[in-house]
């Protein structure tokens, strides 16, 4: 390798750094600055890493990690840096890695988030340990100050009397209800982070000349044994110890969310043999919108496939 190129390729991997910690930065920075906006911009920040570990490699992915922790940690404190390095940081590096042995869509995006699950859960531990404090009462006292500041928006905003009361009993059951399910919660927004930057990273990837057997979304299906999973969560609810009823809980929202995706997967398989597709699928995505009690009859129809095989076209018999 001669001079020219050698520098050549010492820009290129300095241009991949700078570029790539600036843009991971500005989207997990946006959360904070502006959390409306930001929430989604949060959920697409491992994306430039993974797009340049592909480019560049496995060093150069895990620099741009590092410079971003050290960005954020100077700019938003501690927490914010080890934030990214848990949720961000575990995506970015290990989702590629799994691409590249091959694996599909579903298996990259559960044993991506499984691996986060656990990394963070061991985090809590030690971290606990070490600092004495209750996390799960700092979450409840973090919910609590955002209802506060929620009832004073909307006292501010004229609202007064039975009204306001209703509000607050509806905030008061909401809040209840996350501090129970926010394991799954924490689950489901780690699955979407790791399937949104899948689907992000595909075109790109293609483009690089990867050909990952990524499959369709139509064809996906759980395995058969998992709806054992689903029924015994669903009985356990019926226990009268709190100890067994809240983890249960937590897998019911998990397993009902999965195949709420079956259902869809289903649904979309159907509509795509249909003469106007493009039309019924928009049809779909806004009846999912306004009607979001529909989400259950979606996860019913991916329940039941597993017996009905609703995407396998039935055969007319002559008579």
């Amino acid at each position: 390798m001669d001079l020219n190129t050698q520098a050549g390729s010492v820009r290129a991997r300095l241009t991949a750094v700078l570029v790539g910690a600036a843009g991971t930065f500005a989207l997990f920075a946006a959360s904070f600055v502006i959390p409306p906006i930001g929430f989604f911009s949060g959920i697409l920040a491992p994306f430039p890493v993974m797009y340049f570990r592909l480019r560049q490699g496995r060093s150069i992915a895990l620099i741009i990690i590092l410079a971003a922790v050290a960005a954020l940690t100077a700019v938003f404190g501690v927490n914010a840096g080890a934030v990214y390095l848990l949720q961000c940081g575990i995506i970015a590096l290990l989702l590629p890695e799994l691409l590249l042995r091959g694996y599909g869509a579903a298996r990259t995006i559960a044993w991506t988030t499984g691996v986060n699950v656990a990394v963070l859960t061991a985090a809590a531990v030690i971290f606990t340990q070490v600092s004495g404090q209750d996390l799960h009462q700092s979450l409840s006292g973090e919910i609590s100050t955002s209802i506060s500041r929620a009832l004073a928006l909307y006292e501010k905003s004229g609202v007064k009397g039975e009204e306001l009361s209703a509000v607050k009993q509806s905030m008061d059951m909401a809040a209840a209800l996350v501090v129970r399910i926010y394991p799954s919660l924490v689950t489901l927004l780690l699955g979407i982070m790791a399937g949104c930057n899948l689907a992000l990273i595909r075109r790109p990837a293609f483009l690089m000349g990867y050909r990952f057997p990524l499959g369709d979304f139509k064809d996906h299906r759980l395995s058969e044994p998992l709806i054992w999973v689903l029924i015994a969560a669903g009985f356990a609810m019926l226990a009268p110890s709190k100890l067994v009823t809240i983890p249960a809980l937590n897998v019911l929202v998990v397993m009902t969310t999965l195949y709420f995706l079956q259902g869809l997967a289903v649904i979309l398989a159907i509509i795509a043999r249909q003469a106007f597709n493009g039309i019924m699928r928009v049809f779909l995505w806004v009846m999912l919108l306004v009607q979001p009690y529909l989400a259950a009859v979606v996860a019913a129809i991916g329940i039941f496939d597993i017996w009905g095989d609703f995407r396998t076209p039935k055969k007319q018999e002559n008579l």
